[in-house]
Formats: C-alpha cells, sequence, structure tokens
C-alpha cells in the first residue's frame, strides 16, 4: 500500500493488452480507444529511444516522496542484465509493486490533499526566496527613501553626503552644520539601517533636543558600535540622555562626548553607566565641565569598575581635591588600560597620589598627567612610583614646572627599574641638560625607549646664547660690560694709541682688543670696529662717552701742554702719542665709565 503522501504521475488504471514489448515507462499507455478493429492500435507512435532494452528486474521507474522498500530480485545484477524479457512487462513500481494496487481508490481519494502539499511547498519556496534576497523584492532596508519622504515633510533639502554613504559601515559627517532639524530627519533611517557601525557627528551643533533623537536611534538601532559626538552642544541635559541610554545598550563599546559642556549635574548618570555596562569599553569625557562633588563620584566608580579600558577626563574643571581623588581612584582600580588626566590640577598631592597609584596598579598601561603644575617634590614622588612599576609602557608629564631637575629624577629612577616596560616618556616642553641627553641616549639603544624633550642646551652653551642675544641687542654696551667682566680699563688699553681726535686705526683697534682677555669673538670684534668706524679709523668717544664740546677743550689743553706742527712726521705722531699718555690719568678719571 502507498501512504497519502506519494505523489504518482496519472496513467491508466489498467494496463495496456498489446503484444508490443514496451521499452520504457516514458513510452505512451495506449487506450482502448486506440485500438482499431483489427485490434493493432491506430496512430501508434514509436517509442522515444527504441535503442534501450531494460530488463524486469530493472523497472524501478517513478520515486516516490515516501520512504523506499527496498528491492531485492531474484537473480544477481550480472544475471538480471542478460536476460531479456520477450513478453508483455510486468507494471510494477519502485517498491515492486503492481500498478493496479497502487492507483486504487485511497489513492484517488487523497488526490486533492496531495495538490495541497504541492501548492504549500511552492508557497514556502517563494518566500524563502523573498528571505533570502531582500534587495530583490525593493525593501528599505538603509531608509534612504524614508530620509527623503521625511527631509521633503520637513521642509529641509536632504544631505547628499548622508545618502551617498548611507551604505558605508563608517559614516563620518564631521562639521557638516547638521543642527537640530537636519539631526531628527536624519534618525529617522539610522533607525533601521544595519549598514553602519561607526557613526561619527563631530561638530555638527547638536543641542539637547538632537541628542534626544539619537537615544531614540541607539535604542532601535543594534548595529552602531562607536559613536562619536566630540565638539557639539550637547550640555548637561543632553550629556544625561545620552547616558541614560548607554546604562541599558549592550552594543556600544566606544562613546566619545568631548568639549559638550556638560557639567557635574551629568556626573551621576555616568558614574551609573561606569558601575552597570559591562560591554563599554572607551568612555571619553575630556574638555566638559565636571567639578570636584562629580569628581567625588568618579572616584567610587572608577575604583569599583573592572571592564572599562579607556577613560579620558582630561581638561575638566577639577581643582587639587578632586584631581587627587581621581588618582586615588586609580590606585584601587583593575581595569583601566589608558587614563588621560591632563591639565586636572594634580599638583604635588596629586602627584604622590599618583605614585602611591603605580606602585600598586598592574593593569594601567597609559597615563598622561601633563600640565598639572607638578613641582619638584611631586616629580621625586612620581620617580618613586616609576621605580616599582612593571607595567606601565606610556608615561606623559610635559609641561610641568618641575623643570630639567625633576625629569632627570624620573629618567634615573627608569634606569634604575630594570623591569620597566617604559617605551614612551613624554617631558614635553621641559629643557634638559647634557647628562641627560646621555642617559637618554643609552636607554634609547639599550631598551628602544622613545624619549621626548623640547631640547638638549648644555650650560656652557645657554650661557653663550644669552650672551649673545645681549650682543645683538648692544653691541657697544656689551663690549663695555665684558671688558670690566675681565678686568681691563679700557682707558688705559687705549689712550696711549688715540690721536688728538681720540681716534685708532681699525686694524691697530682689532689687534689689541684680540690680545686681550675680554670674551668676544673675532666676529664680534669686526662688528664693535665697523659700528665705530669712520674713514677708516675707530671713534672712541662713544667708548668713553665723551660729548663734542669735552673733546674740543681737551684738545686745546693737549695743544697747550705740546704744540705740535700741522705736518705731522713719524716721529711727531709719537710725540702725539706721548702727549697723550700724559692725559691719561685726567682722562681715565674724568671719562672712563667704570662698569
Amino acid at each position: 500500500m502507498t501512504s497519502t503522501g506519494d505523489v504518482f504521475l496519472s496513467v491508466s488504471s489498467q494496463a495496456p493488452q498489446s503484444d508490443e514489448r514496451r521499452h520504457s515507462m516514458l513510452t505512451p499507455v495506449i487506450e482502448d480507444d486506440e485500438v482499431g478493429t483489427d485490434g493493432q492500435p491506430t496512430d501508434r507512435q514509436e517509442p522515444l529511444y527504441p535503442e534501450l532494452n531494460i530488463s524486469e528486474d530493472h523497472k524501478k521507474i517513478f520515486m516516490t516522496e515516501s520512504k523506499q522498500t527496498e528491492y531485492v530480485p531474484n537473480k544477481t545484477d550480472n544475471d538480471a542484465a542478460e536476460d531479456v524479457v520477450d513478453g508483455p512487462c510486468e507494471r510494477l513500481n519502485s517498491d515492486g509493486e503492481n500498478f493496479d494496487e497502487i492507483y486504487s481508490d485511497s489513492s484517488c481519494e487523497n488526490s486533492d490533499t496531495e495538490s495541497k502539499d504541492g501548492d504549500y511547498e511552492t508557497d514556502l519556496e517563494f518566500d524563502e526566496e523573498k528571505w533570502l534576497y531582500p534587495e530583490r523584492f525593493d525593501i528599505d532596508l538603509t531608509g534612504k527613501a524614508k530620509y527623503v519622504k521625511v527631509c521633503e515633510d520637513m521642509g529641509i533639502s536632504p544631505t547628499t553626503y548622508f545618502i551617498k554613504h548611507i551604505q558605508d559601515r563608517e559614516l563620518k559627517m564631521k562639521f557638516h552644520g547638521l543642527g537640530p532639524q537636519r539631526m531628527k530627519a536624519l534618525s529617522i533611517p539610522l533607525q533601521m539601517n544595519t549598514n553602519i557601525e561607526i557613526l561619527n557627528l563631530e561638530g555638527n551643533a547638536i543641542d539637547e533636543d538632537g541628542a534626544i533623537c539619537l537615544t531614540k536611534v541607539l535604542r532601535e538601532n543594534f548595529f552602531i558600535t562607536e559613536l562619536v559626538l566630540a565638539e557639539n552642544n550637547l550640555r548637561t541635559e543632553g550629556g544625561k540622555a545620552i547616558a541614560e541610554m548607554l546604562i541599558n545598550n549592550r552594543n556600544l563599546y566606544r562613546i566619545d562626548l568631548t568639549n559638550n559642556d556638560i557639567g557635574d549635574g551629568a556626573s551621576e548618570v555616568f558614574c551609573d553607566v561606569i558601575n552597570n555596562n559591562k560591554l563599554l569599553k572607551i568612555m571619553l569625557l575630556g574638555n566638559n565641565c565636571f567639578e570636584d562633588e562629580g569628581a567625588k563620584l568618579f572616584k567610587s566608580a572608577i575604583a569599583d569598575n573592572t571592564t572599562l579600558e579607556v577613560l579620558d577626563l582630561s581638561w575638566n574643571n577639577f581643582k587639587n581635591k578632586g584631581a587627587t581623588l581621581l588618582a586615588e581612584a586609580l590606585q584601587e582600580n583593575i581595569g583601566l588600560k589608558s587614563f588621560n588626566l591632563s591639565m586636572a590640577g594634580l599638583g604635588k598631592e596629586g602627584a604622590e597620589a599618583i605614585s602611591r597609584a603605580l606602585r600598586e596598579n598592574r593593569t594601567l598601561l597609559e597615563l598622561d598627567i601633563s600640565l598639572n603644575r607638578i613641582n619638584m617634590e611631586g616629580a621625586i614622588a612620581l620617580a618613586k612610583g616609576v621605580k616599582e612599576n612593571d607595567t606601565l609602557t606610556v608615561l606623559k608629564c610635559g609641561s610641568n614646572p618641575f623643570d630639567q631637575e625633576g625629569a632627570m629624577e624620573i629618567l634615573q629612577a627608569v634606569d634604575m627599574n630594570d623591569s620597566s616596560e617604559l617605551k614612551l616618556l613624554d617631558f614635553s616642553n621641559i629643557m634638559v641638560k647634557m647628562n641627560f641627553a646621555k642617559l637618554q641616549c643609552r636607554l634609547q639603544d639599550e631598551r628602544g625607549m622613545k624619549i621626548i624633550n623640547e631640547g638638549v642646551i648644555p650650560e656652557f652653551a645657554r650661557t653663550n646664547s644669552a650672551r649673545l642675544t645681549a650682543f645683538r641687542i648692544d653691541p657697544i654696551g656689551t663690549f663695555k660690560h665684558n671688558a670690566g667682566r675681565a678686568d681691563v680699563d679700557l682707558g688705559e688699553l687705549l689712550v696711549p694709541y688715540l690721536d688728538e681726535e681720540y681716534t685708532i686705526d681699525i686694524k691697530e683697534f682689532k689687534t689689541i682688543i684680540k690680545n686681550t682677555k675680554i670674551d668676544l669673538s673675532s666676529e664680534q670684534i669686526n662688528i664693535i670696529a665697523l659700528r665705530l668706524a669712520l674713514d677708516g679709523r675707530v671713534q672712541c668717544r662713544t667708548l668713553f662717552d665723551i660729548k663734542e664740546g669735552d673733546s674740543e677743550s681737551s684738545n686745546e689743553n693737549s695743544r697747550v701742554q705740546s704744540p705740535v706742527n700741522t705736518d705731522r712726521s713719524e716721529s711727531e705722531g709719537r710725540g702725539s702719542r706721548t702727549n697723550n699718555k700724559m692725559l691719561a690719568p685726567k682722562f681715565v678719571k674724568n671719562h672712563v665709565v667704570s662698569t
């Protein structure tokens, strides 16, 4: 018997009585009305494949959907292949049953059921195709059509960039000037979009209302994993709306709310996020308006959290007390890998708390405490923590007032710690000494460290630099000052070589100055000589602060005591120098200004 689920081709209920052998079950069955008066079939068609001879034992022609019963031939397959049946074939199905038994009344009774089963199978096939290939059926998975319709209803033009990149994995719409209205329109397609995973809306003037629209998006959309809202105008209420959404969110692992004027009113909600959201890994809250009251709440949340890996609280309004509380929280935390606390007002007390945290914390890898008013005592405390830490890889402590001495303390602590893992040590805006530079080069070679500083200027180079600057500003004054430091009396040095006009040959002037202990280079002496020279002779009145009238009276006195002819010879020149030597004590006393 056959089951109700079996499906067969419709054939005649009686086998044809013919002497001809059927070559295949595909050969049409001859009906009674097709037999002529002479007993021969009328218009009989030839079999489609007359060359095929199918044995009696191999008449498994129709396959049904029901379970097949095993057919056991009377002979082996080889024997069956050799037998050729001369008489009419016995009509058997694949189960070895007679066709007359198969096409019984019960089979006819179930024909409707079989037809319905076939129809139901066709419906399933259509639904499956629609499910596997939804794009063939014009389904708006990206939300593009709805976005255009919403923009038309709101009376605003759609953002072309958004339409163009609506199917990207990372949507970057930085500084597109969306504003509140466009943000509301944008939230409609984002709810149903399944392509975007990283949504960057930095610098789009999104306010509290825009933040509320985004929270609706993120409650419906389970594909967005990173959200960047930096440089917007969320303020405290908008920050609270985002934080309330984050408490139960299970798809975002990175949130950036930098520079949004979020105040202490949202601190409690963000602490709830830190306590309850176990999937969030990166939270950036830098450059906001959190204060010491918020720091108290953050301390307990950070100390208990074990899942958050990156936290940025830099450039907020913390004072020394609040910053110290955050540093103490770091001492108890066992989850953070990167902590940014720059521009937080740590000071000496905060640096000491950071030092204790570095001695105990074994999970932190990166720490930024730049711009924190850490003095020399704070640097010494930091050095103690660095000396005992074996996990930290990046330490940024530049732009602090501990200067080069504090930087040297920290670098020496790194050198003494053989288990230190530090790879980057940042002393930006701090000048260092030569001994620091030597130690820096050695650590870079031995450990592959990268050490950043403002520059290496040895002490003598700094002195020369200061003197060069002073010389450029006032060469003559610097010359007189350096002569005083070298205990050189310019009056006693130059008066024996001066003529009546208090001048000296430029080459002679250079030679005299070079042979003294005055700290000037040859170039500087040349500059002074050229500055004082007139017609190839150095005018020394400026060096001795002699006015023009004083020069004339001095010349008259010199002429009275030692008259000279107008036609001067070499001997007269020497006599002139002798007369000037006689005036030297009075000259030095009256005109040389001691430095």
